[in-house]
């Protein structure tokens, strides 16, 4: 009997080690799942907003002490857009690299970003289209080149999908670019003349195509460049432009806020309080440049 009981005591104990290895394989694979899982989270946003509202989305159990910080974050962006909005509707413009340099300070869900700031984009831009436009200062046998090619180019530009870390380092190329195109564009032609048809459309297709993929990417409306352009080249006074900025911003908004509807990444909850707040401004802003800065 003894000498049994010594041959299967060999036999049983790698069966007890095998056993205790595939648990805490198990227990290291359940891990690194979860992680997997995080990281996933946190690539997708990253930061204080989730759809809906703002906040992480893990302080659920922190009560009403969260969802009040959380209502002060927001109307604290709110004001911060609203002024932006009112210094950007002075000259025509809609405000989206403003609206997404502060949603970007405060860690908003960059799968939200361009749709929240295409839509604050319409809502300035329309409210600042009907006084430029009113005025008669559009002048769309030059702007219509640019649309033509930008509108489906701004829609094909908000399906396209990135992780934060791409999205946020586009943006930064892009804000530069348009810090560069707006001193490029401070000195306005005094004796501004249209182009003739075989120039307007050379420039209008290349820089339509990439004005308006730029603009549904990235929820910058394209005014910013386009803009500055007319300027640079010529073909239109300042408040000319701020006219065909206006209509740019609104139309490629449009355009951009469609696609990412379909994609499903427009967030109304946080949209609308901010909607509501570069309203105010806009119009403040355009009402300031058609009065005390013409």
């Amino acid at each position: 009997m003894k000498a049994q009981h010594s041959q299967a005591e060999p036999t049983s104990a790698p069966k007890v080690r095998e056993d205790v290895a595939g648990a805490f394989a198990e227990r290291l694979r359940s891990v690194n799942a979860t992680d997997t899982d995080s990281a996933a989270v946190a690539d997708r946003g990253g930061g204080l907003v989730r759809t809906p509202g703002m906040g992480t989305g893990t302080e659920t159990a922190s009560g009403s002490g969260t969802i009040g910080g959380m209502a002060m974050t927001t109307i604290v962006l709110a004001v911060l857009c609203a002024v932006v909005a009112a210094a950007y509707a002075a000259v025509g413009l809609g405000g989206g690299t403003g609206y997404l340099a502060l949603m970007t300070l405060f860690g908003m869900d960059t799968e939200a970003m361009p749709s929240t700031a295409l839509l604050l984009n319409v809502v300035v831009t329309g409210a600042a289209l009907l006084r430029f436009g009113i005025a008669g200062r559009l002048k769309p046998q030059l702007l219509l080149p640019f649309l033509v090619i930008a509108i489906p180019s701004a829609f094909v530009g908000g399906l396209i999908a990135a992780p934060r870390r791409l999205f946020l380092a586009v943006l930064a190329v892009g804000l530069v670019l348009a810090a560069l195109a707006m001193l490029r564009s401070a000195v306005a032609p005094i004796e501004p003349a249209m182009p003739s048809n075989l120039r307007l459309w050379a420039v209008a297709v290349p820089a339509g195509m990439l004005i308006g993929i730029a603009s549904g990417f990235l929820g910058i409306g394209g005014g910013i460049f386009l803009g500055p352009l007319i300027l640079v080249l010529g073909w239109a006074t300042a408040k000319e432009v701020a006219a065909i900025n206006s209509a740019t911003v609104l139309t490629l908004s449009l355009a951009g806020l469609a696609a990412h509807g379909l994609r499903g990444s427009v967030d109304i909850d946080i949209a609308v309080p901010l909607a509501v707040a570069v309203l105010i401004g806009g119009m403040a802003g355009a009402h300031l440049a058609d009065t005390k800065l013409s």
